[in-house]
């Protein structure tokens, strides 16, 4: 039996149960699922789901990632609600897909963990999956487990299996849409121009939960947390200089608040100890600086320039660590490395902002 895989979460539990009806049929995932988006979010759920079936001795396929194509099959349904018509097209060609490699396989038997997604008529879906199969000579697997607290036991079992759990249904639509309900901004969206893992970014997801399946295979206590930070994102800033509005090559550190024209004054530019190492800060009442040189000291870089810095950015935790230990925790003063420590009267445009989100996080015991 082929059967379709979203997410871990779902298939978790309905792989389970599934096998509890056919407990002499070989099952076969496959995940594909081109609708997940952005691609760090379509990773992290990946990772899980491999995780999932390794723990279940479920064989797993792995299908193409053609999100382009997902979006031509969806276009002019962009903005249509959840539960609609995108949804609908996005469930159909998932299992179209699913039906054809069934084919493929030589297989009876198709069905979908979809089937436990509360984001579509259960009655629907059995009715698309039926309609599909047949087109290809399957027998689509109708299995309710969401009725009879069902739905209730596939979420503490999620829990107490340490899954990831979600909190949009996959694409980008869907995650504007759940975003804007609760005046947010879609933080999944913003990546780092230099790569930085930014805290609470999927990537930054996937790294935890890499490090919990490290803590699994070798058997070390651990127990996985959630947790609320308020996450800092950079949209945009630079720096100019007051007289003549020539841009200044900058790099402004993470948790500087927004400013817009923010007058910096005579910067007063004395040589400070830090670790031992001779470094020089230019102190005004609006912002801090720092130079480049003095950068290189403190992360042991080799930095030719802020453009440098900008394109190969240290750790996002040695950033912070380091910002805290200058300014403390609670400062959202800006904070910027300029390439020299001659700079006067510069005038600043930083454009950033703070939004509260949950995260996990893996406590090793």
């Amino acid at each position: 039996m082929l059967v379709h895989i979203c997410c871990s979460v779902d298939s978790h539990y309905f792989l389970q149960e599934l096998k509890k009806v056919y407990p002499d049929e070989k099952l076969i995932g496959f995940f594909y699922n081109p609708n997940i988006h952005p691609k760090e979010e379509y990773d992290l759920r990946l990772f899980d789901v491999k995780r999932s079936c390794e723990i279940l001795g479920i064989d797993l396929v792995i299908g193409d990632y053609d999100l382009e194509s997902w979006l031509d099959k969806i276009k002019g349904f962009e903005n249509a609600e959840e539960k609609g018509d995108r949804c609908t097209i996005c469930f159909d060609e998932r299992l179209l897909k699913s039906a054809i490699f069934a084919m493929q396989l030589n297989e009876k038997y198709l069905t979908t963990t979809l089937l436990t997604s509360p984001m579509k008529s259960q009655n629907d879906l059995f009715n698309q999956g039926e309609n599909i199969a047949k087109e290809y000579g399957l027998e689509f697997i109708s299995l309710d487990t969401r009725s009879g607290g069902g739905t209730q036991r596939q979420s503490k079992l999620a829990k107490d299996s340490n899954l990831y759990r979600q909190n949009y249904c996959g694409c980008i639509y869907a995650l504007e849409k759940q975003r804007n309900r609760s005046n947010k901004i879609a933080l999944e969206m913003f990546s780092n121009i230099g790569k930085q893992v930014l805290k609470g970014s999927a990537q930054w997801t996937l790294n935890t939960f890499k490090e919990l399946h490290k803590y699994e295979k070798n058997n070390i206590p651990h127990i996985l947390q959630k947790d609320s930070i308020n996450a800092y994102r950079l949209l945009n800033g630079y720096v100019f200089k007051q007289d003549s509005r020539d841009v200044i090559p900058s790099y402004i550190f993470t948790h500087s608040k927004s400013s817009k024209n923010l007058k910096s004054g005579d910067i007063l530019w004395r040589e400070m100890i830090f670790d031992n190492k001779k470094i020089m800060l230019g102190f005004c009442d609006n912002a801090l600086f720092i130079d480049i040189n003095s950068i290189n000291l403190v992360f042991d870089k080799n930095y030719k320039n802020t453009l440098d810095m900008l394109y190969n950015p240290p750790l996002y935790d040695d950033e912070l660590a380091f910002r805290v230990k200058i300014l403390g925790s609670d400062s959202i003063k800006p904070f910027i490395v300029l390439d020299s420590a001659s700079f006067n009267n510069l005038k600043i445009n930083i454009d950033s902002i703070f939004q509260n989100i949950d995260i996990f996080m893996v406590i090793k015991l």
